[in-house]
């Protein structure tokens, strides 16, 4: 009975995947932003559904095999794996006709379909939450991989939390490098409540010369600037000379890096108080106050 049980169950996350690669076009709302790589507001891109498995219903021989074994594998014409069943989760390969892959796995109450193209590089997945009830099985994330543009190799990810009400789009430098985020929040009516840009400029080595979060808030058509936090940083050579913290174009923090890895760090705060603190590595030696208005460490 228990070994008949895990059967039915099998066959009933695969009845699952048919119905959802059927069932349900997804939609990828584009983000907007201040980067020109971020453009329009609330438009909607649409991306493929995901294709039915194919072949991948267990057949009547198959249940009467499950029934037998606790562990199984279930080969295609060509004796190649196509599905893997053990006590504690399921897996199947299949090919499509135009030579697109993908995986889809059962472990931990967990569902997940992952999407290949004809050179096996990963373009989607998607994270489902299922039980025994069709009611109550929804699409908890997707995440999208685009393909890096021919002239640039900038390339990008798009992720969609539905539990969370939000998205994210991120473009990374050809060497995995942040390049910019846009990250969206809806309210539970799917409208866009606020948003958040993030960008990131580097030297020619990479290193970060600048990180900037801006975050606005959306009513209705109303957009309104919350909050701009700057980030920036100086070099001599390899190591970092002067790091610096704006908030609202107004700095509240500028650390100095010196020799023998001693530091000091000024905090700038309203009215000219400036407080300083003096540290060797992580250690803090000692602290300073100063009510003048001098810039100067």
């Amino acid at each position: 009975m228990k070994a008949l049980g895990k059967s039915f169950f099998t066959v009933l996350i695969f009845l699952f995947v048919f119905f959802v690669d059927n069932a349900f076009a997804v939609e990828e709302p584009s983000v907007i932003d201040v980067p020109k790589e971020f453009e329009g507001v609330q438009d909607v891109m649409d991306i493929e559904s995901g294709a039915a498995l194919e072949n991948d219903i267990v057949s009547e021989e198959e249940e009467k095999t499950l029934e037998k074994n606790e562990y199984q594998n279930f080969l295609d014409s060509i004796k190649r794996i196509r599905m893997l069943d053990t006590p504690t989760d399921v897996f199947s390969a299949s090919v499509k006709n135009s030579g697109k892959r993908f995986l889809t796995s059962f472990a931990n109450g967990k569902y997940q379909r992952r999407f290949y193209d004809e050179n096996l590089r990963l373009e989607k997945v998607e994270y489902w939450k299922i039980s025994s009830s069709s009611d109550s099985n929804f699409l908890d994330r997707l995440v999208t991989y685009n393909p890096p543009e021919p002239s640039t190799g900038v390339y990008s990810i798009f992720e969609r939390d539905y539990s969370q009400e939000t998205e994210s789009r991120t473009f990374y430098h050809p060497n995995g490098k942040i390049k910019s985020q846009r990250k969206n929040y809806f309210d539970k009516d799917g409208l866009l409540i606020a948003f958040e840009i993030f960008t990131c400029k580097y030297n020619s080595s990479y290193k970060a010369l600048q990180e900037r979060l801006q975050k606005y808030s959306v009513n209705g058509k109303k957009i309104a600037l919350e909050s701009d936090e700057l980030n920036t940083t100086k070099y001599e050579g390899e190591k970092i000379a002067e790091t610096s913290y704006y908030k609202n174009s107004i700095l509240r923090v500028r650390t100095f890096y010196g020799e023998d890895d001693k530091s000091v760090r000024a905090t700038y705060f309203d009215g000219g108080v400036i407080v300083r603190d003096f540290y060797q590595g992580n250690i803090k030696l000692s602290s300073s106050i100063d009510d003048g208005n001098d810039d100067e460490i």
